[in-house]
């Protein structure tokens, strides 16, 4: 059962906005994994809502990547495999440094409000909640002026967010979301878009290596027990 905390009583404007934030963030904090099935009866009841709404939501998050309709009405949360993951970091390494860059580019004080928010968030714990770790970086890009690339880079982010959920459970003990994070927070908020452009490309590249050394030991793994099993 979902957590209480994920559906609060602040509600967007609409119920289907409200439906789709609370999903989306409990799935970005593990709640559902991949190819978990997402019920309308059960989540109405839970949620206090009729099906429409959800519905709607359901359809809205699967246009961002978050969730796989199928027949007869059917949902579940995407599965994950590397190569979706290799063209999703593909493109999010063309596109949110471009973004970021223009987002420092017009930042105010208003946005470096949100940052510093997202970031206490974010160093809250060693290891930051998905949900932090995705609210930091729309965070970051959330000054950008144009709405199509922060539209498409935020899609981007929040689907990478849910492989890195599922294929980086765990980190090494000497891992610190925060830290990882500094020098982006710090180049930022000192207004230099070029050089957090350049940093958050490294720190994308990184991450998709580590998915692919992490995920690709487990398919490894995967493989050789199916073949052990068809040799039985």
């Amino acid at each position: 059962m979902l957590a209480n905390a994920v559906f609060g009583s602040d509600q967007p404007p609409t119920r289907t906005e409200w439906a789709e934030q609370r999903l989306r963030h409990a799935i970005l904090r593990g709640e559902f994994g991949p190819g978990d099935a997402l019920v309308i009866s059960t989540l109405a009841e839970q949620m206090g809502l009729s099906a429409t709404p959800l519905r709607e939501a359901l359809r809205n998050l699967s246009a961002d990547g978050l969730v796989e309709l199928h027949s007869h009405g059917k949902a579940r949360v995407a599965q994950v495999d590397l190569h979706e993951a290799n063209e999703i970091y593909e493109l999010r390494l063309m596109l949110e440094p471009v973004a970021l860059e223009r987002a420092v580019r017009h930042a105010d004080d208003g946005y470096r409000d949100r940052v510093e928010s997202a970031w206490k968030a974010l160093a809250a714990t060693r290891i930051a909640s998905p949900s932090d770790h995705a609210a930091f970086h729309r965070a970051l890009l959330s000054t950008c002026d144009s709405a199509w690339l922060l539209r498409m880079a935020t899609t981007l982010a929040d689907r990478a967010g849910l492989m890195i959920t599922v294929g980086l459970p765990s980190r090494p003990d000497d891992y610190d979301t925060a830290a990882a994070h500094r020098t982006l927070k710090d180049l930022a908020l000192a207004g230099d878009g070029a050089a957090a452009a350049a940093e958050l490309r490294r720190h994308l590249s990184g991450t998709i290596a580590a998915l692919h050394l992490v995920v690709g030991a487990t398919m490894s793994e995967n493989a050789n027990d199916a073949r052990q099993n068809d040799e039985q």
